[in-house]
């Protein structure tokens, strides 16, 4: 039997069109029913159930504009008491069923509860007392942001065991009702006992509901604060915090309507490419072609001939006449990506149409002329290849009109939330699924993280979670790929580095220098202590933070 109280659907519980207080947290709506989907909060429901838990109830905070501060956001006692709801169990005892013919039961019950509800609202733990029956009646609070969004109160069992003294005294204590006293100890004897253990351990998983309810909502709140950033960081799908480059968005405002060629300096996934196109959106050329090219991804004479075209009978193959990628571009953007990896006989070619617009089709006697803007962008130091010999310093001078440098991802860690926020937005409406959001474990995590992929990389990880986990998920370190625990790349140091002169020592290097700037904070630049878990002597300490130039006001 069940007990006649308002369901889910009722205007007690906060529905689409609800407001949120002005003291409530920010999360616009609570979607109950979201809430009892997930896996966390099934999973211990169920071992609630499988405790001989009967029914478990829920006091939704009210959130509207015309909420009190008091009584849970209601205005009485009685409207507190009222709000309860079913959440997921709902079986009632025979004893209570048989007691709750009596409205004098019914208002004492009710007042029971209140009290024990009333005294978990300011307490980050379950409350466990009796009520007037002598039934347990259990309580704890969901906690969002530091306020409580919500009550969970279990109960209508007791403690000890079912004897011939412990049913006198409940019926003793029930009495007032005036129910047959046969009819009462038949219905005591079907309560269910817990012994002293059974009750600590369902009072440890009704507060692990509570916690984990409240992390995700908590969870939710954030995602929704950063959605909101979403809008005010994008700059024409550049997504960004940064004062870096929210500078170059300025600059790349200023540069775009000239034609003067831009270089783009920046590691592997910094989002080259991406202000590039922003650069060509907002010149005079927008309505033209853009056309980019990999340099590193093609061999020279490959290349060669998709930027300038063949004539027909040029090599084997070459069956038909072909324009290049700079005639198709002809009025508009060429992107020449990773133009550090260019050879130097083609880059001879590359200086004479950057100086003159001219150039002929591999094969071909003719000279064509274009007119097109260059950009180019290298995750290289073209200054150190034009002394090693392998870039020609006048196609640098011709290239690098404007030079604009892209800061790693590990230099912008405001960005990350923002992006995660982006990427999640994307890969849930692709994949039709709602409700996946991240641990503060695993922002925290992703904020340490070194990202050597950088954007790209991150974008990935995400994809990645949306693929694997299902909607209404709360992703943990668990769920996170294996490189977060061993992988890290520091700083200066690139995965593309690694068949460079040095690089180990670099690395080597690098990383020492990390980690003395990490426990040289931790400990607040305690040489001594420091020292002693390097296994070195002070003044050897002294020595490698002169080396590393490491400085207490930078780090």
């Amino acid at each position: 039997m069940e007990l006649p109280r308002t369901n889910l659907s009722e205007e007690n519980v906060e529905t689409e069109d609800s407001s949120p207080t002005e003291e409530g947290p920010t999360i616009e709506t609570i979607d109950w029913r979201r809430v009892e989907n997930l896996r966390v909060t099934r999973k211990v429901v169920d071992a609630l159930g499988n405790l001989e838990v009967q029914s478990i109830w829920l006091t939704p905070a009210n959130r509207r504009k015309d909420a009190r501060k008091k009584y849970l956001g209601y205005g009485s006692r009685r409207m507190l008491s009222d709000s309860e709801i079913p959440f997921i169990l709902n079986k009632v005892t025979e004893f209570k069923s048989l007691l709750w013919k009596n409205l004098e039961f019914q208002d004492r019950y009710r007042e029971d509860c209140l009290k024990i509800i009333d005294s978990t609202l300011s307490r980050h733990e379950v409350i466990t007392g009796e009520d007037h029956t002598g039934l347990i009646q259990m309580a704890a609070a969901i906690f969002v942001a530091g306020q409580v969004v919500g009550v969970f109160r279990i109960g209508d069992f007791a403690s000890g065991k079912s004897d011939d003294l412990t049913v006198a005294k409940f019926a003793e204590n029930v009495a007032y009702t005036g129910i047959r006293q046969e009819d009462l100890e038949e219905r005591i004897r079907q309560i269910p006992f817990f012994s002293n253990e059974k009750i600590a351990v369902v009072s440890n998983l009704l507060g692990i509901l509570a916690q984990e309810i409240g992390s995700y909502l908590e969870e939710i709140v954030r995602e929704q604060e950063t959605a909101v950033q979403i809008d005010q960081y994008n700059y024409e799908g550049l997504i960004t915090k940064s004062p870096v480059i929210v500078d170059i968005i300025r600059q790349i405002k200023l540069i775009a309507t000239s034609e003067s060629s831009i270089i783009i300096y920046g590691e592997s996934g910094t989002g080259k490419e991406l202000v590039a196109k922003l650069i060509h959106k907002n010149s005079n050329q927008v309505d033209k072609p853009f056309i980019a090219i990999n340099c590193a991804a093609l061999t020279e004479t490959i290349l060669e001939a998709e930027l300038f075209g063949y004539k027909k009978g040029a090599f084997t193959g070459a069956i038909a006449d072909k324009k290049g990628l700079f005639e198709v571009a002809d009025q508009g953007t060429v992107f020449l990506d990773e133009v550090g990896e260019m050879s130097l006989s083609l880059q001879v070619k590359i200086l004479r149409l950057v100086q003159e617009g001219t150039f002929m089709r591999v094969g071909d006697t003719e000279t064509r002329h274009v007119d097109v803007r260059i950009i180019s962008a290298t995750h290289r130091d073209l200054r150190k290849l034009i002394e090693l010999g392998k870039f020609r310093e006048d196609l640098y001078y011709r290239l690098a009109v404007v030079e604009l440098t892209l800061p790693p991802l590990r230099d912008r860690p405001d960005d990350i939330p923002v992006l995660v926020s982006h990427f999640l937005d994307i890969f849930q409406t692709r994949t039709n699924k709602t409700g996946v959001t991240l641990s503060q474990e695993v922002m925290k995590i992703f904020q340490e993280y070194y990202w050597p992929g950088n954007v790209r990389e991150i974008r990935n990880e995400v994809e990645r979670i949306i693929a694997l986990r299902s909607s209404h998920s709360l992703i943990k370190p668990k769920d996170l790929s294996k490189k977060f625990f061993y992988e890290t790349y520091p700083e200066g140091v690139t995965a593309g580095d690694e068949e460079e002169e040095g690089y180990i020592k670099r690395l080597v290097d690098e990383f020492e220098r990390n980690l003395l700037s990490k426990y040289l904070r931790k400990h607040k630049w305690n040489k001594t202590k420091v020292a002693r878990l390097c296994g070195i002597t002070r003044q050897g300490l002294n020595k490698k933070i002169g080396k590393y130039r490491l400085d207490r006001r930078r780090i």
